[in-house]
């Protein structure tokens, strides 16, 4: 639609669309589940861009609201998003998703720029890399250390300048996958570097949980910053989902042993949760020595972790219907991937339970369905996906 000051057309779902996403996604975040996978694919736009290109509106006829100095990168991506609402709305790809805002890394820092108040310097790469170079040397700067204010933070106060940035140039009307955060550790980690860090959980104890202290007071200052600008509007960055959680990478903890999960992390992500709401995890390495201690923290809604890290079969066990999942295939390490993206699906179908409430996080349907068919002829095709059904090809 467009409004009546000439800004617009801001595309959407109908009310009826809204109303079925809304219900699928309450019904998956409950005990219970959906009794089928969440169809969440990253790769929907792409599709399609590709295949269905026509379902995009023109961008360069839609009017922003918001600042009148303009930033032509941002503006390029909101208006993108906006006009995929749209073909999201219209898609001949099946899908659970909902119209949302995408903020590119490159804009704000990565999670990097959480660790600046610690005197760390933010090197950005464009949108996949960054690196903080680290600030403390020595535990013993701890004790007199103070914290830069957020004004005197490169990126962290940009984050801050970007959200607002997007949520007035489309009005608020769209929800906004929320910046990527780390944690108190992996914050930590940044300013001291992992070598020091990780030494630092035997020899330096009490300095490392005065800066966690420190850390954790940054992250819900800065959560509940960007929930101020976006009152409702925020979903995880990782997975959305319209469970009004906040996604915490929390990672460096698959290099640390349950023991030490439970005093240097378990307390300060607790903390978060209590304070700015559901959380969803995302954990890059092994998972299952700290998976037990996850499931004791009532604020932890949905896990995201490696899949080539672990047992998926021991994890979906332990899990249960206590929180959901979704994984990464490692491809990025291709001794560690699989043979084929049929061979994920069919690993992933293999290790599920009854119970287990998942999400696909990929529409790849040739693959899906091959994967389908040969468990289906050999009479294992677990009872979720075969609600789900296959999967219609891309024409």
């Amino acid at each position: 639609m467009t409004t009546r000051n000439g800004t617009g057309p801001f595309y959407d779902f109908s009310n009826a669309q809204w109303q079925k996403v809304r219900e699928t996604h309450r019904r998956f975040s409950g005990n219970g589940g959906l009794g089928r996978p969440l169809l969440v694919p990253e790769n929907l736009l792409g599709l399609l861009w590709k295949q269905y290109r026509g379902l995009f509106p023109k961008e360069d006829e839609i009017v922003l609201a918001g600042p009148s100095r303009r930033d032509l990168e941002m503006d390029a991506a909101i208006r993108f998003f906006v006009s995929s609402a749209q073909a999201m709305a219209d898609s001949p790809v099946p899908h659970d998703l909902f119209p949302f805002l995408f903020i590119s890394r490159a804009f704000y820092g990565h999670s990097q720029r959480l660790s600046e108040p610690f005197g760390t310097v933010t090197e950005v790469n464009g949108a996949t890399h960054a690196q903080a170079r680290p600030s403390i040397s020595d535990l013993s700067q701890v004790k007199h250390l103070k914290l830069k204010p957020v004004a005197e933070c490169p990126y962290l106060s940009r984050s801050l300048e970007v959200l607002r940035y997007f949520m007035e140039s489309s009005e608020g009307r769209y929800h906004v996958q929320h910046m990527v955060t780390t944690g108190p550790c992996d914050t930590v980690n940044y300013a001291l570097g992992s070598t020091l860090f990780l030494e630092s959980l035997y020899t330096n104890p009490a300095e490392l949980h005065q800066l966690l202290r420190m850390a954790t007071d940054v992250i819900i200052e800065h959560i509940q910053a960007c929930q101020r600008i976006a009152p409702g509007k925020l979903v995880s960055d990782h997975t959305p989902l319209l469970d009004g959680a906040y996604c915490i990478c929390s990672e460096i903890r698959s290099q640390f042993s349950r023991e030490h999960y439970e005093e240097f992390e378990m307390p300060y992500l607790k903390e978060i949760g209590k304070a700015v709401g559901p959380l969803h995890i995302h954990v890059s390495g092994p998972i299952e020595h700290s998976v037990p201690s996850t499931l004791a923290d009532e604020n932890i809604r949905h896990y995201k972790f490696w899949l080539r890290d672990c047992n998926l079969a021991r994890v979906t066990e332990m899990v249960g219907d206590r929180v959901s999942v979704d994984f990464f295939r490692n491809d990025c390490m291709p001794s560690l991937g699989f043979p084929s993206v049929s061979a994920y699906f069919k690993y992933v179908f293999e290790s599920l339970k009854p119970e287990t409430r998942w999400t696909i996080t990929e529409y790849c349907p040739a693959d899906y369905n091959k994967a389908y068919g040969e468990l289906e002829r050999e009479g294992r095709l677990p009872r979720q996906i075969r609600t789900l059904g296959p999967l219609p090809e891309i024409a």
